[in-house]
């Protein structure tokens, strides 16, 4: 229990006691501290350490996991499973940052979130005060669990808007963040055993939300277009789902964008097999070409969950989303809702409110428009110069994720271990991967890394890639072999 020491609670902090215990764990599973593999102690016995609720170790563990830090095995336990930063939604205070700095972390390409150099912190200081000299206390209370009505009409005008759809205010749930959106829809619609289809390679606090209601998950390929149509429609008719969760823009990992085509598909053939779509909209503001159009833009059936997180691209620490439910089903969801938090922070719902009204989102969003497309282009260039020839880069209409395939029988986990020497951090493709098998892709990420940096660290990247090609001796290969973890 030395190692855990290190890990100092300030119960008078406002920061939630699940949180402190979070970070202090992921910064000891960062530092090498706590082995990938290794299992964390147990709940109750964490509970004395620290001196607190059982509950605020459940949820100090089930952050690590949907932040891809850990996993739990049924009837065993949670292990560390960090190999780097796999998920789109990982919220790295400072000190995290700076702790894989001092690994010697010079070129980060690993991290899901945008760096907290780009959070609009001054027009938030100015809405907050706001709020509060408005609102008073009643900011802090208990909101209706369906959300701040306020909120869900600017919500409502921002879809249309934005987006060209009409999201009617019953339907709107707000919820705290979109991998809360996830659960809620998970609880409400799955049994033990249904089957729910998944893009492959995929977001992994899906995979994990899916796996807590013991659902048979099934994994779709999927092309630079979206989905493999093909065997989607294989799949289906030998076993119809009863979900299908896709980002069908700028896909984490990958940076794939669905085609129109393949939307109207999709949405065709959930009407057609009776299923429902989850669709999880994490970063489609973040475009750099062709502006693109929403999957729920195409539902005509009430067949499309549609998510929106607000979290990623504007202040991660806020925990604010919410999800369009078909009418007939929202009872169901808003009890689900209830059961879990009851309601999302009356503040932060103020806050989102005022952004939007005020127009700082659309700003914001302009300003993060700039930054990054700059970053896409320094990315591009990068690639050109120094990438060895046989690889495969995919270069997205927007976001901060691209996707690269190694020749075959290179794994990417070889190559992460090769590039950390360097000073770079990637995310090994196996982490996106139900089984986890070794995987000869890769995830590169723009989201923290400075535009400075881009060219430099690229470089450090392709030498470590070349010198995989030139020493395939020391790579690991065929079906039942591994690479090192």
């Amino acid at each position: 229990m030395e190692k855990f020491e290190s890990i100092h609670l300030d119960k008078n902090s406002t920061e939630p006691l699940y949180i402190q215990i979070y970070k202090g764990f992921s910064n000891l599973i960062l530092s090498g501290q706590i082995k990938y593999g290794e299992k964390l102690p147990p709940i109750r016995l964490m509970a004395s350490f620290f001196d607190v609720n059982t509950v605020t170790i459940v949820n100090a563990y089930k952050k690590l996991q949907s932040d891809g830090f850990a996993k739990s095995k049924v009837g065993s336990g949670t292990y560390a499973c960090f190999l780097g930063d796999i998920s789109s939604k990982s919220k790295h205070s400072d000190k995290l940052v700076n702790t894989t700095k001092d690994k010697g972390i010079r070129f980060d390409f690993s991290a899901g979130s945008i760096s907290p150099d780009y959070f609009p912190v001054k027009e938030f200081k100015e809405i907050i005060n706001e709020v509060l000299d408005r609102d008073g206390g009643y900011a802090l209370e208990y909101q209706e669990s369906s959300g701040y009505q306020p909120l869900k009409e600017s919500i409502g005008h921002f879809m249309s808007v934005q987006h060209d759809i009409d999201v009617p205010l019953d339907e709107i749930q707000i919820i705290s963040g979109a991998q809360q959106g996830i659960d809620l829809i998970a609880k409400a619609f799955l049994n033990s055993g249904d089957t729910v289809y998944v893009e492959a390679p995929t977001y992994p606090g899906a995979i994990n939300a899916f796996k807590s209601r013991n659902a048979s998950i099934v994994e779709i390929n999927m092309e630079k277009d979206g989905v493999d149509l093909e065997d989607l429609k294989r799949n289906i008719k030998n076993n119809p789902p009863v979900l299908f969760y896709t980002m069908p823009i700028f896909q984490n990992p990958t940076g794939y964008s669905y085609s129109t085509e393949k939307k109207k598909e999709l949405i065709a053939l959930s009407c057609k097999y009776n299923f429902y779509i989850i669709e999880d909209d994490h970063i489609s503001d973040l475009y750099y070409t062709e502006k693109p159009s929403l999957l729920k833009a195409f539902d005509n059936s009430e067949k499309v969950f549609y998510i929106k997180s607000f979290s990623k691209l504007f202040l991660p620490g806020l925990r604010i989303a919410f999800l369009a439910v078909p009418r007939r089903h929202f009872n169901k969801i808003a009890l689900a809702k209830y059961s879990s938090d009851i309601s999302t922070s009356g503040l932060s719902q103020r806050i989102l409110d005022l952004f939007l009204r005020k127009s700082l989102w659309s700003m914001h969003i302009n300003r993060l428009q700039r930054i990054f497309y700059e970053k896409w282009q320094e990315t591009l260039k990068a690639f050109d110069k120094y990438m060895p020839s046989g690889i495969k880069c995919f270069a997205p209409g927007g976001g901060h994720f691209f996707w690269i395939a190694l020749p075959q029988d290179l794994y990417s986990s070889t190559l992460y271990h090769e590039a950390i020497k360097k000073g770079v951090s990637i995310v090994p493709g196996d982490l996106f991967f139900i089984n986890q098998k070794p995987s000869e892709s890769f995830r590169l990420s723009t989201a923290q890394i400075p535009t400075s940096d881009i060219d430099s660290g690229v470089k450090l990247l392709c030498e470590s890639i070349q010198s995989l090609i030139d020493n395939t001796g020391g790579v690991f290969r065929g079906p039942g072999d591994k690479p090192l973890l």
